[in-house]
């Protein structure tokens, strides 16, 4: 392995090639490899919400399905498309209390394989109460908005880095767009010595 790249995932939650790179990188790097995750909101607030029946969002989860299909993950589909401040906000909540890598797990899990609306802070709490956090702590925290302005700086700083979409993938100096095919991504991953 490479001790000196460093790979980082930039990710949305209701984005489904972001999902299925998550799956992908979770099965190919090597155990020691640390992926730093960084969230980039797709469509943050005020901006309107993403139309689920628009030709562009179908054809970009057709080819994100295709990929998915190649490592026999199924994706529920969904008519609405929420903001995902709050879900990134829960993430960074829960990496105050040691829990962020089970909180991305659940909430990538509760809307591609559970079918659940992220933008609703009544499932966000019961997905943090469900992995032992404190109900009124978390619910206060999204209630005030306590790391709002951590998930927007975020996103300011990732666009300064030349992002533009998820999923994104940094690799040292080298950027990836997805999703990839396994095959593709297996192949990047192991000239970086990251497999």
């Amino acid at each position: 392995m490479n001790e000196h790249e460093t790979v980082v995932f930039y990710f949305d939650y209701v984005d489904p090639g972001s999902y299925v790179m998550d799956v992908q990188l979770r099965r190919l790097l090597l155990p020691e490899v640390a992926v730093v995750r960084h969230p980039f909101e797709l469509c943050p607030p005020p901006e309107n919400l993403f139309d689920a029946a628009s030709s562009e969002w179908l054809s970009y989860r057709q080819s994100a399905t295709a990929v998915a299909a190649e490592i026999n993950v199924d994706l529920a589909s969904h008519d609405f498309i929420p903001w995902t401040r709050k879900a990134h906000e829960l993430r960074l909540h829960a990496a105050e209390k040691g829990l962020e890598h089970p909180m991305h797990n659940a909430l990538f899990k509760a809307r591609f394989e559970d079918g659940a609306d992220l933008g609703r802070v009544d499932v966000l709490v019961d997905l943090a109460v469900g992995l032992g956090l404190d109900l009124t702590e978390t619910k206060a925290a999204l209630d005030v908005d306590r790391h709002a302005d951590a998930v927007v700086e975020l996103r300011r700083w990732a666009e300064a880095g030349g992002v533009g979409r998820t999923p994104t993938l940094h690799i040292g100096s080298k950027s990836l767009e997805g999703p990839l095919p396994i095959d593709d991504l297996r192949g990047l991953l192991e000239a970086a010595r990251l497999t």
